[in-house]
């Protein structure tokens, strides 16, 4: 005969019933583990053997060490600011609560770090180091930025405006002889994460496209020497919170009248805020919706009376700023190759975590073929990728 339960164990199974739905959901035995990332420039034989190549042994050790170096702080910090930036994105509030225009731009304070970290390990200093050879700082700059990129919250946009803007400031022999751009020259190539500047790059208005010259509509109104006013919109502007920026305008003439085409179109470098760090004279409309990219505040910008300073020839602003979009344009090439090999370094960790049909992905041949494919087409754009950094430090 079955014992009875006593009235005090029935009263034990009650309690743990009602308690039973206030306890941690049973999510089963299984979690996959999740790909690691290594030190990106220990974890890359093809980098390491490019860099041997080019380099002179005594520049690869140099280089070398500061890489290996650099790389660990990629893992250990660099990657986690980046992924926060990615979780918060910037935002504008255009009115404070009394209806006052402030055009108050809000981003992460990682976002900023990430700034100072750029300055502090040279991404844009190393590019103009004075007692190296160009070839070695260039081919060292671009190496590291391969390595930073994939975790840099999209700081690198920035660094490459801020890199076009020192190269066509030093292209214009403008340092020393004009005292907003040897300033400008200085901070942005500054290692104080403190006191170092990021330049922008505004140049598409509503027109858009490839055709700059057409699609300009803002015009600069003479003050007085090479001081001018600005009015105008500009329809994609990244990196707001820059210090200064380059960006092209219209001329008007004592009649009143703006040459049209690219022969009409003059440089100009302008300080964003003023000494009183208000706007000067620029409204941010709107932060643009963008597809991806959205850590990287972009907006579109009224300039109504922003003073700047026209540098170079008037009439050459394409040509004078050429050096700033060929810069950017291999910047962008380094965003693109470093997320390839990224990728690839990540799926390669992954196929020794993940099990399927009895073993690790790395023993199945299917996968192990499409990475092999995978890992032929990153190194044939990273060789080209590295073959023009070598261009660029020898022009």
């Amino acid at each position: 005969m079955p014992l009875r339960p006593s009235v005090s164990h029935l009263g034990v199974i009650r309690m743990s019933s009602l308690a039973a739905s206030y306890r941690h959901a049973k999510l089963g035995d299984f979690a996959q583990n999740p790909p690691v990332l290594h030190n990106p420039f220990d974890d890359d034989p093809m980098l390491k053997r490019t860099l041997k190549r080019i380099l002179l042994d005594h520049d690869y050790q140099t280089v070398e060490k500061d890489l290996s170096r650099f790389g660990e702080r990629i893992v250990k910090e660099i990657d986690y600011l980046g992924r926060k930036c990615e979780l918060n994105q910037p935002k504008l509030e255009p009115f404070d609560a009394w209806g006052k225009r402030v055009d108050q731009l809000i981003v992460c304070p990682e976002w900023y770090r990430l700034k100072e970290i750029c300055a502090e390990e040279g991404l844009i200093s190393i590019g103009y180091q004075k007692d190296v050879q160009p070839l070695v700082r260039r081919i060292h700059q671009f190496a590291k930025l391969y390595l930073f990129s994939p975790s840099a919250g999209l700081t690198t946009c920035p660094m490459a405006m801020t890199d076009g803007a020192v190269k066509t400031l030093k292209a214009l022999g403008l340092e020393g002889k004009h005292d907003l751009a040897a300033e400008a020259i200085s901070r942005l190539c500054s290692t104080d994460g403190k006191k170092a500047w990021t330049s922008g790059q505004w140049m598409t208005e509503k027109r858009g496209g490839s055709d700059v010259a057409g699609g300009c509509d803002t015009y600069a109104e003479h003050v007085d020497g090479n001081t001018f006013r600005l009015y105008g919109y500009k329809w994609f502007s990244s990196a707001i919170d820059a210090d200064v920026a380059l960006t092209l305008a219209r001329i008007i003439d004592k009649d009143g009248n703006a040459q049209k085409g690219s022969r009409g179109l003059s440089l100009f470098l302008l300080k964003i805020r003023n000494n009183d760090c208000q706007l000067n004279g620029i409204q941010m409309m709107r932060l643009k919706n963008k597809l991806g990219t959205k850590q990287l505040p972009t907006a579109e910008l009224l300039l109504d009376g922003t003073l700047a300073y026209c540098i170079g020839e008037p009439g050459r602003g394409v040509a004078n700023i050429a050096n700033m979009l060929n810069i950017t344009r291999i910047h962008n090439a380094v965003a693109s190759v470093s997320g390839m090999r990224r990728m690839l370094s990540l799926a390669r960790d992954y196929s020794t975590r993940r099990e399927v049909f009895g073993q690790t992905q790395e023993n199945w041949p299917l996968h192990t073929a499409t990475l092999a494919k995978m890992e032929v087409e990153t190194r044939g754009c990273f060789l080209l990728l590295m073959e023009a950094a070598q261009l660029l430090g020898m022009s």
